[in-house]
């Protein structure tokens, strides 16, 4: 069996590729196949990966336009028998030199690691050499529950252990259009260990007509996102219906102030009971969980539009949140 595979599906995205490219083609790590999957292209895709030589590119034009969900499928069954793990690249993005390497190694440590993710920095200009940035959490008890409210990895800085996929048969949901990654993690999480290194290996490009991004998309990305998230509250045997997480999420629904207190009442409810279950999380990822329950908290009463100086709402909150000091309450929610 050979040790890795790069999975990349690819569609109008030659504009960008061979910037994409040459960054996996220069990793350090040089013992791979780049497996590029051509979703019907419509642009000159075919001319930039034509224009290469390497022997470790093996270029595959799908059929029909299928998406990213089934192209990725697609690749999974091709590539799972014959490589011990499988590596996830964006046909728009930047990997630094040095970010197989490093996601091997660890995983070749961490025999239990299912799933390896990294840090990535989110940029309109590519050139951008930031010294920092926002970090998604890197433990997996952590990563569990953080999934409840964001997706927890970048999609594109993966890499998966073949063993794992073939003995779960999980694959994504290919009726999920804009958040299939999102999905998947959600699933992967509760048969096997998953880490993000806290390195930053990756830059992503962002782009206004991204598949989630685009206004055309930007209202299904938000169903379908509730949809998973309401999922996922479900394996915690909590139940956060559809549209109870679209409004307490996504929603700028104006409320009176006696319909908000009986709200964000059945919301901390909720959050009391996930924080009080026996969290498996060491104290300094715990301290950042009560931070961000709190600040969803706040998030939620913004959105309604609700005195945030009535008096009433903050006995309320106060009284009713289980999950945290009064006084770092307090200070969460004014910042």
């Amino acid at each position: 069996m050979k040790k890795l595979a790069v999975l990349m599906p690819t569609y109008n995205c030659a504009k960008y590729l061979q910037e994409s490219i040459d960054s996996i083609l220069n990793q350090t790590y040089s013992d791979f196949d780049f497996y590029i999957y051509d979703d019907c292209s419509t642009d000159n895709t075919i001319q930039v990966i034509s224009g290469y030589s390497d022997k470790r590119i093996i270029y595959i034009k799908n059929f029909e336009n299928f998406g990213i969900a089934k192209t990725l499928n697609l690749g999974f069954e091709k590539l799972l028998p014959s490589y011990q793990y499988i590596a996830r690249m964006d046909a728009d993005d930047w990997s630094f030199p040095e970010r197989f390497q490093r996601q091997i190694d660890y995983l070749e440590r961490n025999k239990e690691v299912v799933m390896c993710g990294t840090q990535g920095y989110c940029l309109k200009n590519m050139n951008d050499n930031p010294i920092s940035a926002w970090e998604y959490p890197f433990k997996n008890d952590y990563i569990k529950y953080y999934l409840l409210f964001s997706a927890t990895f970048h999609h594109q800085s993966i890499v998966f252990r073949s063993e794992f996929l073939i003995r779960t048969h999980l694959r994504y949901d290919e009726t999920i259009q804009t958040c299939e990654d999102w999905d998947f993690w959600t699933h992967i999480v509760k048969e096997g260990k998953v880490v993000n290194l806290p390195n930053f290996l990756l830059k992503c490009r962002v782009l206004p007509n991204s598949n989630h991004r685009s206004p055309e998309n930007k209202n299904k990305h938000i169903k379908e996102r509730s949809k998973i998230i309401s999922r996922y509250w479900a394996d915690f045997n909590i139940i956060l219906s559809v549209d109870e997480v679209y409004e307490y999420y996504y929603g700028n629904k104006l409320l009176s102030s006696a319909d908000f207190i009986k709200k964000i009442k059945f919301l901390i409810i909720q959050f009391n009971t996930l924080y009080l279950k026996e969290l498996q999380m060491d104290p300094d990822d715990r301290k950042k969980f009560r931070y961000l329950l709190a600040r969803r908290i706040l998030s939620y009463w913004k959105r309604s539009t609700v005195n945030r100086f009535n008096p009433l709402i903050w006995f309320v909150i106060i009284k009713e949140v289980k999950f945290m000091s009064k006084i770092r309450l307090i200070k969460s929610l004014i910042r």
